[in-house]
C-alpha cells in the first residue's frame, strides 16, 4: 500500500480498512486502464436537475471498469498531476539538422608514442660545395725529427781583404820612481865647553849654539789621481780638478782644487795621463800643463792622432821654477768637451824635483 498526495482522504474516525492513523488514511490508487473510444457528440444536454441532499460518504470501493466516454462536459478544474507513465517506443531519427557552429579548439592532447623510424631514404644529389670555414688554430708543434748527416765541406773560400791597420795602442803606465839620493854630509859637530874644576858637580851648563842646517834632500815630489769622474766630463780650457792625494812627501809641493804649488826654485819632472772616451765634434784630444804664475815657462801639450779621441794620452814635462811660489795645472785644450773614458782612475799626475 502507499499513499500518494494527490489521493489523499481525511477521515473523522476509524476506519477498519486502512491501516493508518484515525487521522488519515491512504486509500490504494489501481492501475489506470485504457482509454475507451470517444463516443458520439451532439446529444443535447438534458436540464439539471435539482441537487439533492448529501447522502453519508460511503466507503470507497474498488475501481470498476472505465464506462464509455460520455459527451464533453464543461471543462472542469484541473486535477491533481497523475503518475508519470511508462516511457512510449523511440520514435523514428528525425531529419538531419543543420549543422552547427564550429565549437571552440579543444585543449591539446597528450604527445603520442614516437612512431617506429621509417626505412631510409634515397641518398640525394651532392650539393654545391660551401664556402671555406675559417682557418682552425694552429696545432701544437711537432716533435723535433732527428739530425740529419752532416753534409760534405764547401771549398775553401779565397782569403778576405786585408783590414785596416788598427788605431794606435794606449801610451804604458809612467815608469816607477827613481831610488833616492844620497844622504848628505852630517853637519860639524859644536866646541866642547870648557872642563871645570874638579868638585861637586855644578848646575848644567847652558846648551851651545846648533850648528848650520844641511842640504835639502835631493828629491821631493807629489802624487795625485782623478777616480770620482768615471763617465763625467771636462769642458775646454778647463783644469783637470784631481780628487784623490797618493802621496806627499814634500811640504814645499802642494795641490789644492786643480792648482799644483811649488814653493822652492829648481827643476821638477811631471809626467801625467788621462783617460778619454769621445770629444763630441773634435777628430782629437790635446791636454798640456801651463804656468798660471810665479815662474815664465810656455805650455807644453800632448795630442793624440785624428781620428782617435778614446785612448789613455799621456804627457811628460821638465818644468825650471825660477820664482817662488809658482803655479800650474793640467788642463784641457781640444776645443771641446772631452768625456773622461769609464774606469776605476780617471786622470794621474807626479811631480818629481831634484833640487841642485
Amino acid at each position: 500500500m502507499a499513499c500518494y498526495e494527490p489521493e489523499m482522504r481525511i477521515y473523522k474516525g476509524y476506519d477498519p480498512c486502512c491501516s493508518c492513523e484515525p487521522v488519515c488514511c491512504c486509500n490504494p490508487i489501481g492501475p489506470t486502464g485504457p482509454t475507451g473510444p470517444t463516443g458520439p457528440s451532439g446529444g443535447p444536454t438534458g436540464p439539471t436537475g435539482p441537487t439533492g441532499p448529501t447522502g453519508p460518504t460511503g466507503a470507497i470501493g474498488f475501481t470498476g471498469a472505465t464506462g464509455p466516454t460520455g459527451p464533453t462536459g464543461p471543462t472542469g478544474p484541473t486535477g491533481a498531476i497523475g503518475l508519470t507513465g511508462a516511457t512510449g517506443p523511440t520514435g523514428p531519427t528525425g531529419a538531419t539538422g543543420a549543422t552547427g557552429a564550429i565549437g571552440p579548439t579543444g585543449p591539446t592532447g597528450a604527445i603520442g608514442l614516437t612512431g617506429a623510424t621509417g626505412p631510409t631514404g634515397p641518398t640525394g644529389a651532392i650539393g654545391a660545395t660551401g664556402a671555406i670555414g675559417p682557418t682552425g688554430p694552429t696545432g701544437p708543434t711537432g716533435a723535433i725529427g732527428a739530425t740529419g748527416a752532416i753534409g760534405p765541406t764547401g771549398p775553401t773560400g779565397a782569403i778576405g781583404l786585408t783590414g785596416a791597420t788598427g788605431p794606435t795602442g794606449p801610451t804604458g803606465p809612467t815608469g816607477a820612481i827613481g831610488a833616492t839620493g844620497a844622504i848628505g854630509p852630517t853637519g860639524p859637530t859644536g866646541a866642547d865647553g870648557v872642563i871645570g874644576p874638579t868638585g861637586p858637580t855644578g848646575p848644567t851648563g847652558p846648551t851651545g849654539p846648533t850648528g848650520p842646517t844641511g842640504p835639502v834632500a835631493a828629491l821631493a815630489g807629489l802624487l795625485v789621481q782623478l777616480q770620482g769622474s768615471s763617465g763625467d766630463t771636462v769642458a775646454d780650457n778647463a783644469n783637470v780638478v784631481f780628487d784623490t792625494t797618493i802621496n806627499a812627501p814634500s811640504a814645499g809641493i802642494t795641490y789644492a782644487g786643480g792648482i799644483f804649488t811649488i814653493q822652492q826654485p829648481g827643476n821638477y819632472l811631471i809626467n801625467w795621463w788621462v783617460n778619454t772616451d769621445g770629444a763630441g765634434a773634435a777628430s782629437f784630444v790635446n791636454f798640456g800643463i801651463r804656468v798660471l804664475s810665479g815662474s815664465i815657462f810656455p805650455s807644453v801639450f800632448s795630442s793624440s792622432p785624428s781620428p782617435l779621441i778614446t785612448l789613455q794620452l799621456s804627457g811628460s814635462v821638465l818644468l825650471t821654477v825660477t820664482g817662488s811660489p809658482t803655479t800650474f795645472s793640467l788642463f784641457n785644450n781640444s776645443g771641446a768637451t772631452v768625456n773622461y773614458g769609464t774606469s776605476p782612475v780617471q786622470a794621474n799626475l807626479t811631480i818629481t824635483g831634484l833640487n841642485t
